[in-house]
């Protein structure tokens, strides 16, 4: 690394003081280039928050306003802010959602702590108040929040509303295929409702029951429909022990490679044996292999994605073999096995449909779209839609529109004002953090944020509703959570979370100094 950018002039070639930084510079620095970062998302938050088009070096783009999406794109190269878009993904891994919100939070955190450390504020004192404000935050949106069941599907369509971003459409898509998959699944550990859902160019919207494999069969006619369909999934190349070219030309390489050969032959006829009705493969498969299985009546498809192929097995109930695995008898091969009802191939999009599985039940959304580019935007949508109403049926519900951020801030302006010591000038920090979503939201929508927050805070502490926020519409004070617009709240605890620890970690840094390549 030749140099830090935004780091003017700092070079180590002189070990002496002038080469150091005071804690107030580096700091300076980094929000600097944190807040540089957080600007790009600050206009696409609330239903009023504008689209982004980010431009690489050779012309193509990308249109957007999803948080995740902006932030991974940008050509991004100071520390501190990789740390920022790292902290985004992570946010996007854990819930799926409130990229945007984790952002703004964490750059209007790092900006109250920069103003306090220049006031003279040790800066351990104020990571002490960030983590304590932060977690009577997050001890506040655990009472709050409200729980919703089977029988509460208006609140868990208006969640897959909002992070939908009203496109109803996608929204009623979304609602569908959850009813599908059922509250238990959505639910379970490890499951991830936003991995069921694709996006693909002139189609129609729909809901499958069954998986979609985004490849074209090796000897499959578009008319085909197999059914009652024996599965064997090879996690491998199906094809002979390869062996080196300097090994051929010796007698013994040559005998070797026959063996290896008449291995493979019996591994096609145990496959025949078997009566497998198709191949599924991670890679590539021999060619007189994949003619055997087809004079056979064998589905043939190589080189499927690895997470398609884990889908594959978790829906039919198939267990991922090896090549080796291919030597052991067939009565042992026939554990490996998984099976489907239906299997279909569609000529026009060049995909392979897979019904009826006897594995898990899975659910898988199709998107419409007429072009490549609109089509990664809405499986984006979808995707957030997804995320949150899962997080929403696991962890329950709050107001959106940033209304239980500023309750949270409202709430520790009590805590607060009730401490001795210096930690409350940390707690400062979370509560202008805790301003900032519904400060753009309100503005994005055309309205003066700052009139606006006045007003939304002072019809809080009178009225003690924890739901008011700004109605974008007509720019007045209403009950957000009456109107619908509501988030999950485990968005809002990973949100805080998030924001904390990176801001955390942004404060510690007292030096920034030249190193060696890494």
């Amino acid at each position: 690394m030749d140099e830090v950018k935004g780091v003017s002039g700092l070079h180590m070639e002189k070990p002496d003081q002038e080469n150091r930084r005071e804690i107030n510079t580096a700091l300076e620095n980094n929000v600097q280039a944190v807040k540089a970062v957080v600007s790009a998302v600050e206009g696409t938050i609330g239903p009023k928050g504008m689209d982004c088009m980010i431009v690489d070096e050779e012309g193509q783009f990308i249109i957007t306003n999803d948080g995740v999406t902006i932030l991974m794109e940008m050509d991004v190269t100071h520390p501190a802010a990789v740390m920022m878009v790292n902290a985004a993904y992570a946010q996007q891994c854990q819930v799926g959602d409130g990229t945007t919100t984790m952002s703004v939070i964490a750059g209007a955190m790092l900006q109250s702590a920069l103003f306090q450390s220049q006031r003279g504020v040790s800066v351990h004192k104020i990571i002490e108040g960030l983590r304590l404000g932060t977690e009577e935050a997050i001890k506040f949106i655990k009472e709050k929040r409200i729980c919703i069941g089977k029988e509460d599907q208006e609140l868990a369509r208006a969640v897959a509303r909002v992070a939908g971003r009203a496109q109803m459409d996608l929204v009623d898509l979304i609602c569908q295929a959850s009813s599908h998959v059922g509250e238990e699944k959505m639910k379970e550990k490890g499951f991830r409702f936003s991995d069921s859902i694709t996006a693909i160019e002139g189609t129609e919207n729909e809901v499958l029951k069954g998986i979609i494999i985004d490849r074209k069969p090796l000897n499959m006619k578009p008319v085909d429909l197999l059914q009652d369909v024996k599965i064997l999934i090879v996690d491998d190349a199906l094809q002979p022990e390869a062996l080196r070219d300097e090994l051929l030309n010796t007698e013994n390489g040559f005998s070797q490679y026959i063996e290896n050969r008449r291995v493979f032959e019996n591994w096609i006829k145990k496959m025949i044996h078997m009566k497998i009705g198709a191949v599924f493969t991670d890679r590539s498969i021999d060619e007189d292999g994949e003619q055997a299985l087809t004079d056979a009546g064998i589905l043939v498809v190589g080189s499927v994605l690895k997470e398609q192929l884990i889908r594959l097995a978790a829906y039919t109930g198939a267990r991922p073999v090896k090549r080796g695995v291919l030597n052991k008898p067939p009565e042992e091969l026939e554990g490996y096995c998984g099976y489907a009802g239906k299997i279909c191939y569609d000529s026009e999009l060049e995909h392979i449909r897979i019904m009826e599985g006897m594995g898990e039940p899975m659910t898988t959304v199709i998107v419409s779209a007429s072009t490549g580019a609109v089509a990664k935007e809405k499986e984006r949508v979808a995707k957030d839609a997804a995320s949150a109403l899962q997080a929403a049926i696991k962890s329950g519900i709050v107001a959106g529109g940033g209304a239980i951020e500023l309750a949270c801030a409202i709430h520790l302006e009590k805590i607060r004002n009730a401490m001795d010591g210096l930690a409350k000038y940390g707690v400062d920090c979370v509560i202008d953090g805790l301003k900032k979503p519904i400060y753009h939201i309100v503005q994005n929508a055309g309205y003066n944020p700052l009139e606006k927050l006045e007003r939304v805070i002072e019809a809080g502490k009178s009225s003690g509703n924890i739901h008011l926020g700004v109605d974008c519409e007509d720019g007045e004070v209403k009950d957000l959570f009456a109107l619908g617009i509501v988030d999950p709240a485990l968005v809002k605890i990973a949100a805080l979370k998030t924001a904390c620890e990176i801001s955390e970690a942004i404060l510690k840094i007292h030096l920034i100094i030249k190193g060696k390549n890494m």
